[in-house]
C-alpha cells in the first residue's frame, strides 16, 4: 500500500466505516477533490472500526496496482494524524484560501461522514454531480470485476423500452448486530410503496436489488416480471463483496432509480449514473403514499407473520410510529406497538417507540415501564439512548418527580443537546418550569430566548405540537455557555467555529430589549472572546460587570475572559466566592477547578473537581476531567474509580471504559 510519508502538498483521504455505497460515494468523491486541488488521494479502507467484514479485502475489488498507489493501511494513516484536518472546517469559507494553504504546508484532509457529493461555497454542485459518471472510470477494477461491468454493459443497454431499478434496503439493519437496534425510517420502506409504484409505471424492465435474499424473493412472488441480477448476468463464483457492487453498478445501468430516502448505496449508483434517484415523494402523490401504508397497517392487523422476520415488522411499525400520532390516531399506534412488542422482536427501540405511544395517551405508568426497558438494553444506540433519556425525564415530571425530572434531563443534554427529542423535551420543561435558569444549570434566558430552531420534523420520535406550540429553543447559546461538558462532537463545531459563534453573538444582540441589554451584552463579550477577541472582550464586558456585579454568570464570564487573557489567578479569585457559596451547584465548583488547573495549583485543582464530583448526579465530563488530573497526578485508582462514574452517568460513551483500561494498563 502507498507510503504516508509526503514532504509535499498534502493529499485527501478517504475513509469510511459501513457499506459499499457509502465507501464508493466516499472514493469518488476524495478522486474528484484530488483532481480540481492539484494533489493525490489515499483511501483508508478498512479503518478500526468498521462494520463490514465482507469488505476487509479490498483486492476482491481493485486491482493490485490501484491498491498499492492509493490505498493506505491504519498504522501508516495513524502517523500522519497530527496533519489531518477534517474537511467540514473548511466547508463554510468563503474562498479556497485557507483549504490551499493548508494543502501547500503539507496537511492532509479527510473525508469520512456524508452520503452526497462534497461542494465547497466556491463550487456549483451541478456542475460537480454531471462529472461523477467519468469518476468511475478512474478506478482500476480488479480483472474478474471488470470483465463483469462490461457484461452488464452489453446486456443492458441492449434491452430497450423503459426500465426501473427498485432497492428493497433490508440486509444487516434487520438482522445484524448492531444495526437492527437503530430505527432507520428513512432507509427501510414498505413493500407496499414498491407495489404501488410498479403497478403506476408499468416499466418495460424491472429490475429488484435488495441485500435481504428472502424480501427481494417475496416482492417477486407478488410481481413475477420483477428480475434480479442473477437473471440478466451470471454470478457464480463472486464474493459477496463483488455481487454488491456489480448490483449497485447494474443499478446505475436503469432509465430511473427507485429507493429509500437515505441509501448510500443507491446514491452512489445514481451519481455513477448521471440521473437522479428518485424517492417515493417524488414518484408518487400523497393518496398513493396513503393508500400504501394503510395497505400496510392492514397487513399488521393480521399479525406479523408476513413479515420475513419480527425485526422487519419492527422497523416497518417504526414508520407508522411515526405517521399514526400526527394523524391522531395514538391508539392504533398503541396497538401495532402491542403486537410487535408480543412478537418476540427484540430490536432495542421498541419499547422506546411503545413508550411514545403511552405518553400521548397519558399511560404514565406504562410508559416508564417500556423507556425504563429501553433504556437498560444495552443495544440501545447512542442517539436513542439520550432520546430516550429526554423522554425519560419527560415521563418522570408527569409522574411528579421533579428532582429525579431535571437530573434525568441534565444526563441526556450533556450528551447530545442539538438532538431533536432533547431539544424539544428542554423547551417543553423550561416553558413548564421543571427546568429553571438558575436551577439545576445556570443560564439567562434572554440569552435563550433570542435564538429558536425551525419546526422539526424529520429524526425525531416525538411530534412536536403535540408538546408545544412555537418553535423549540436553540441550545447553541447553552453549548457556547458552557462548552466544558457537552460530549457531542456537533459542540466542537459550534464553539471552534468563528462564523457560528459570529452567528450567535448576532442574534442574541440583536434581540430583547433595554431591559435586558446588559445581560445580553455580557454573553455577548464572552463569544467575542471564544473568537478570539478577548482585550475587547474584555474591554466591553466591563460595562456589564458595573451594572450587575453580582449576577453569578456576569462573574462567570467575566473570570473566563481573564482567564483567556492570561490571567487564569484573577479568574479563580472571581470564581472562589461563588464555589463557596454555592454547596449544592458543581458547575461553580468545577469552575474554580478548571482555573487553579490553568494556574498550575494541580492539587488545589483536585480538591475543588473533587468537590464538585461529589455534587453532581448528571455531568459525566467532570468525572472524567477529574480522572485525567488524577491520572497526571500519579493517582491512577482515584483516576479509575471517576471514569466509573463519568461511564455510570453516560453509559453510551464507551470511551470511558476504554480510557480507565489504559489508564490502568499503563500503571502496571
Amino acid at each position: 500500500m502507498a507510503s504516508s510519508h509526503h514532504r509535499g502538498r498534502g493529499f485527501f483521504f478517504g475513509q469510511r466505516r459501513d457499506q459499499l455505497g457509502a465507501r464508493l460515494l466516499m472514493m469518488l468523491t476524495v478522486i474528484r477533490l484530488s483532481r480540481d486541488y492539484q494533489t493525490d488521494f489515499r483511501i483508508n479502507w478498512f479503518p478500526p472500526g468498521a462494520e463490514a467484514p465482507t469488505l476487509d479485502n479490498p483486492a476482491e475489488l481493485f486491482s493490485r496496482s490501484f491498491i498499492d498507489r492509493h490505498f493506505i493501511d491504519n498504522d501508516a494513516f495513524a502517523d500522519v494524524q497530527d496533519r489531518v484536518a477534517p474537511i467540514w472546517k473548511f466547508l463554510d469559507d468563503p474562498t479556497p484560501d485557507a483549504l490551499q494553504t493548508h494543502l501547500e504546508a503539507g496537511g492532509h484532509v479527510l473525508l469520512d461522514e456524508g452520503f452526497d457529493i462534497v461542494a465547497f461555497p466556491w463550487e456549483d454542485a451541478e456542475s460537480l454531480r454531471q462529472r461523477f459518471p467519468d469518476l468511475i472510470r478512474e478506478i482500476d477494477f480488479d480483472p474478474a470485476v471488470a470483465a463483469q461491468i462490461a457484461r452488464i454493459d452489453a446486456v443492458l443497454s441492449g434491452k430497450g423500452g423503459r426500465s426501473v431499478a427498485y432497492h428493497i434496503r433490508r440486509g444487516d439493519i434487520l438482522n445484524a448486530d448492531p444495526w437492527m437496534h437503530k430505527q432507520w425510517p428513512s432507509k427501510i420502506e414498505p413493500d407496499e410503496l414498491y407495489s404501488v409504484h410498479l403497478q403506476k409505471e408499468n416499466p418495460d424492465v424491472a429490475l429488484v436489488f435488495s441485500d435481504q435474499p428472502e424480501s427481494r424473493a417475496r416482492f417477486q412472488t407478488a410481481h413475477p416480471a420483477v428480475r434480479g441480477l442473477d437473471e440478466i448476468v451470471q454470478l457464480e463464483g463472486c464474493t459477496v463483496a463483488q455481487r454488491d457492487f456489480l448490483e449497485l453498478y447494474a443499478m446505475s445501468r436503469a432509465d430511473r432509480i427507485v429507493a429509500p430516502a437515505i441509501s448510500a448505496f443507491s446514491r452512489a449508483a445514481a451519481l455513477v449514473s448521471g440521473r437522479e434517484r428518485m424517492r417515493f415523494v417524488d414518484v408518487l402523490d400523497s393518496a398513493e403514499r396513503d393508500a400504501a401504508y394503510e395497505a400496510l397497517l392492514a397487513r399488521f392487523k393480521t399479525g406479523i407473520d408476513s413479515f420475513v422476520t419480527p425485526s422487519e415488522a419492527a422497523h416497518l411499525y417504526a414508520k407508522l410510529a411515526a405517521r399514526l400520532p400526527v394523524q391522531g390516531r395514538e391508539e392504533e399506534a398503541w396497538e401495532i406497538g402491542r403486537i410487535v412488542l408480543d412478537s418476540g422482536a427484540n430490536n432495542a427501540f421498541v419499547p422506546l417507540l411503545h413508550a411514545v405511544n403511552c405518553l400521548y395517551l397519558k399511560r404514565w405508568d406504562e410508559a416508564k415501564e417500556n423507556i425504563e426497558r429501553a433504556l437498560n438494553d444495552p443495544n440501545l444506540w447512542q442517539e436513542s439512548h439520550a432520546a430516550a433519556t429526554a423522554i425519560h425525564a419527560l415521563i418522570l415530571g408527569a409522574l411528579g418527580k421533579a428532582v429525579r425530572c431535571h437530573r434525568t434531563y441534565l444526563r441526556a443534554f450533556w450528551q447530545k443537546p442539538f438532538l431533536p427529542d432533547v431539544a424539544l423535551v428542554g423547551s417543553f420543561m423550561i416553558n413548564r418550569r421543571r427546568l429553571k435558569p438558575d436551577h439545576p444549570l445556570p443560564f439567562s434566558m434572554p440569552v435563550l430566548q433570542a435564538m429558536r430552531v425551525p419546526y422539526m420534523r424529520a429524526n425525531m420520535l416525538l411530534v412536536q405540537n403535540k408538546l408545544i406550540r412555537r418553535r423549540a429553543f436553540d441550545f447553541s447559546t447553552i453549548v457556547v455557555e458552557w462548552p466544558y461538558f457537552v460530549m457531542d462532537g456537533k459542540a466542537e463545531r459550534v464553539v471552534e467555529n468563528a462564523k457560528a459563534l459570529q452567528d450567535i453573538h448576532d442574534a442574541v444582540m440583536a434581540a430583547g430589549d433595554e431591559s435586558d441589554h446588559e445581560e445580553r451584552a455580557s454573553y455577548g463579550a464572552l463569544v467575542q472572546a471564544r473568537m478570539g477577541d478577548v482585550a475587547g472582550a474584555l474591554s466591553s464586558h466591563g460595562a456589564s460587570l458595573a451594572a450587575r456585579p453580582d449576577d453569578p454568570l456576569v462573574i462567570k464570564r467575566q473570570a473566563e475572559i481573564l482567564a483567556l487573557s492570561g490571567d487564569p489567578e484573577a479568574a479563580v479569585d472571581l470564581i472562589r466566592p461563588l464555589a463557596e457559596r454555592s454547596t449544592n451547584q458543581p458547575y461553580w465548583a468545577y469552575l474554580l477547578g478548571y482555573f487553579l488547573r490553568e494556574a498550575g495549583q494541580l492539587n488545589a485543582a483536585r480538591t475543588a473537581w473533587e468537590d464538585a464530583a461529589r455534587i453532581d448526579t448528571t455531568t459525566a465530563l467532570i468525572h472524567a476531567d477529574l480522572a485525567e488530573l488524577c491520572r497526571d497526578l500519579g493517582d491512577v485508582q482515584a483516576a479509575a474509580a471517576a471514569l466509573d462514574r463519568a461511564a455510570e452517568l453516560a453509559p453510551t460513551q464507551q470511551k470511558f471504559v476504554n480510557r480507565k483500561a489504559r489508564y490502568l494498563e499503563k500503571a502496571r
